[in-house]
């Protein structure tokens, strides 16, 4: 069993799908889901948190999506 290090860092503030700190893409999420077809509803943004390293991020919505 491989076991990582959590770093904890908190970089909140700049909406991202890739954590700056690891790069990697697996992001934790608290999400209510619509018990009627079970898409996601609603995610909150700010405590979100990367599934590697374990640092604090800001959630990216589409509209964050730079053009």
């Amino acid at each position: 069993m491989i076991t990582r290090k959590k770093i904890m860092a908190d970089i909140r503030g700049i909406p991202t799908p890739i954590c700056p700190f690891c790069q990697s893409n697996l992001i934790n999420i608290t999400a209510s889901f619509n018990p009627e077809n079970y898409e996601i509803e609603m995610y909150l943004l700010d405590n979100a948190s990367c599934a590697d390293c374990g640092a604090l991020l800001t959630a990216p919505t589409p509209a964050d999506l730079p053009l």
